[in-house]
C-alpha cells in the first residue's frame, strides 16, 4: 500500500480559493447584479414611528405617478411567517400596527427605482401612537402597550427556568460565592453585500426568485405560506452571499413583497436594500443583561453556578426563543460546573429584531463568565490563565446538563501563545450538528473525468473546503472538480431540506454526506 503522504494530493497542499478569478474580475453575480427583461424596481415605505396603530393608508397618488406599475399594502399580504414555528409573528406589510421604526408599511414597483421612491413619498399613512418599550427594564415594567399578544408574559416573548443538581447546596459548600453583573450592547452584521432580491413570476404560474439569503429553503417555505402557492410551483435561488454573519439567516419581508409584486404585474421585480435598510432588516446580536452567582474553592475550581440572562429581543420573534437557550446552554462545557442553574429571559422591545449573530446567544455569556472568572482568581490570589488550565472538562465526559464533550484535539485549551508583547489563553469549543442540523450531498464523475458535486447547502465561505475534502478522498485533481450549489425547489425533490449556513457546521454535515 502507497504511503499516506502519496495517496493524498490535496489535503497538506495550498489550494487556489476555486471562486476568486470571478470574484476579482467582477464577474461573480451577486442579487443585486442580476437583470431581466422589463424588470421592474421595488421600494419600500417604512414607519417613521416606533410604536402605533395604522389608522389609514391611502395610496392612491402613488398609484396615479407615473412610471407607478403596482402598489401593495398590509391586507393585500395577510398571513403570517417567521423563522420559527413557535414564533410566526411577522407580515410582509404591517396589517394594523407598526413596532419599530422601519417597519414596512407598502411597497410600490415602479420603472425604475427614483419612480419608486418618488411614489413612496406620495403614501399618506396615518398613525395612532402607543406609547413604545425601549430597553428590557420598560418590557418588564409592565405600564407599556403590548407589542405581541403571544408570548410567555406580557411583552416576554420567552422565559426559561433550567437547574441540574443543587446549586444552593453547592453554594454553600464553596470557599468562596462571588456575585457579578453585566451588560452586553448588542451589535449588528453589516455585510459589504446588502439584501437584494429578484422575483420572477411566469404566465404558468411558476415563481423563481434570486436572493442573497443564508436560508433558502426557509424564504421557500415562506414564500409558499404567505403567497398561498403550491411549494411545487416556488423555486428559490441563494446567489452568492456578499457576506452573512447570520443577518440573511431569516426570510425578509423584501423577498415576499417582490415575489408578489412580480406576480401581480407578470413581469420581474428587483429590490436591493439601502445601508439605512439592512440596519432595520438587523437580526443583530441580543443586548443582555446577565448575572452570575458561583462558588468556587480555594484552587479556583467551580462548585455550583446560577446564571441568569435577559435579552432585549427587538420587535419580533427571529430566532430569539433558541437564542435565549443559547445563553444558558454552554457556561458548563469549557469548566467542570457540577451544579448548575439557568434563568433566561427574552423581552421584546420596539426595536429592530435581533437574532442569530455569530455565535447565536453564546458570545454574550462567555464575555461575562471569563471577566467573572478573572475577578474571582484576583480574589483567589491565582494566576488567571493557570487557574484556567488547571480546570477544564475533561475529554468523554458529561456536563451537568447532558452535554457530551467529545475528545481534546492536541494542544487545544492547553497552549500558552506568546507573540512579542501580548500573551493569552484560548479556549475553543465547536458545536456540530446543532439544532439538529441534516446535509445531503451527491457526487458523480462525468465521462470527461469531471467529478461533479451536489449539495444542498449553498454556503458562505465552506464550499472551497468541502471541494478539497472531496477532492481528497477521490484523489481527483484539483483541476477536474465542479461545485454545484443547490436551491430550494419542491417541485424537484433532489436533496434534503437545510437549516440553513453556519459554515462549520454545515461543513461537516455536508462533507459527510459527500463522503468528504
Amino acid at each position: 500500500m502507497a504511503p499516506v503522504e502519496d495517496q493524498l494530493r490535496v489535503v497538506g497542499t495550498s489550494l487556489p480559493k476555486v471562486d476568486a478569478v470571478a470574484k476579482v474580475t467582477g464577474r461573480t453575480k451577486f442579487a443585486d447584479d442580476l437583470f431581466l427583461p422589463r424588470m421592474l424596481h421595488c421600494r419600500m415605505l417604512r414607519s417613521t414611528t416606533p410604536h402605533a396603530e395604522i389608522v389609514s393608508i391611502d395610496t392612491q397618488r402613488a398609484e396615479g405617478h407615473p412610471g407607478v406599475v403596482a402598489v401593495l399594502v398590509g391586507r393585500d399580504l395577510p398571513n403570517a411567517y417567521g423563522i420559527l414555528p413557535v414564533s410566526q409573528d411577522e407580515h410582509a406589510l404591517c396589517l394594523d400596527k407598526v413596532r419599530f421604526v422601519g417597519d414596512p408599511v407598502a411597497a410600490v414597483a415602479a420603472i425604475d427605482e427614483e419612480t419608486a421612491f418618488e411614489a413612496c413619498e406620495l403614501i399618506d399613512v396615518e398613525y395612532a401612537p402607543l406609547d413604545s418599550v425601549a430597553d428590557i427594564d420598560d418590557a418588564l415594567g409592565g405600564d407599556d402597550p403590548a407589542i405581541h399578544l403571544y408570548g410567555d408574559a406580557h411583552n416576554v416573548h420567552k422565559a426559561i427556568a433550567l437547574e441540574f443538581g443543587d446549586v444552593e447546596a453547592a453554594l454553600t459548600d464553596a470557599d468562596l460565592v462571588h456575585e457579578d453583573l453585566f451588560f452586553y450592547e448588542g451589535s449588528t452584521h453589516l455585510p459589504m453585500e446588502q439584501h437584494a432580491a429578484l422575483a420572477d413570476y411566469r404566465p404558468d404560474d411558476r415563481l423563481t426568485l434570486w436572493s442573497s439569503s443564508q436560508t433558502p429553503h426557509y424564504v421557500h417555505r415562506a414564500l409558499a405560506t404567505v403567497l398561498e402557492m403550491p411549494a411545487s410551483r416556488i423555486r428559490v435561488i441563494a446567489t452568492p452571499n456578499g457576506g452573512g454573519f447570520g443577518g440573511k439567516s431569516d426570510p425578509f419581508n423584501h423577498e415576499i413583497v417582490v415575489a408578489e409584486l412580480s406576480r401581480r404585474t407578470g413581469r420581474p421585480v428587483k429590490i436591493c436594500l439601502n445601508r439605512e435598510e439592512v440596519f432595520y432588516c438587523h437580526r443583530g446580536r441580543h443586548p443582555t443583561l446577565m448575572w452570575i452567582k458561583t462558588g468556587f474553592k480555594r484552587d479556583g475550581s467551580i462548585t455550583g453556578m446560577h446564571f441568569r440572562s435577559f435579552l432585549d429581543g427587538g420587535a419580533y420573534g427571529s430566532y430569539g426563543v433558541a437564542s435565549t437557550y443559547y445563553t444558558g446552554a454552554l457556561q458548563t462545557v469549557t469548566y467542570p460546573v457540577p451544579a448548575y442553574k439557568f434563568e433566561g429571559l427574552r423581552v421584546f422591545t420596539n426595536k429592530p429584531p435581533c437574532g442569530p449573530k455569530r455565535g447565536h446567544g453564546t458570545p454574550q455569556p462567555r464575555f461575562a463568565l471569563e471577566v467573572h472568572i478573572d475577578k474571582v482568581a484576583e480574589k483567589l490570589g491565582l494566576d488567571p490563565a493557570r487557574m484556567r488550565l488547571d480546570h477544564l472538562v475533561e475529554p468523554d465526559s458529561v456536563t451537568a446538563n447532558y452535554l457530551k464533550i467529545g475528545a481534546r484535539r492536541e494542544g487545544a485549551g492547553a497552549r500558552l501563545w506568546v507573540v512579542h508583547l501580548g500573551c493569552g489563553v484560548a479556549h475553543l469549543l465547536e458545536q456540530h450538528a446543532a439544532l439538529g442540523r441534516a446535509a445531503k450531498a451527491r457526487s458523480r464523475r462525468r465521462r470527461d473525468g469531471l467529478l461533479r458535486l451536489d449539495r444542498d447547502r449553498s454556503g458562505v465561505g465552506f464550499g472551497a473546503r468541502l471541494r478539497g475534502g472531496r477532492g481528497a478522498r477521490c484523489r481527483s485533481f484539483r483541476d477536474r472538480r465542479r461545485d454545484r450549489r443547490h436551491f430550494a425547489d419542491a417541485g424537484r425533490p433532489r436533496l434534503v431540506f437545510e437549516s440553513g449556513h453556519a459554515d462549520d457546521r454545515q461543513r461537516r454535515a455536508t462533507g459527510r454526506g459527500t463522503g468528504a
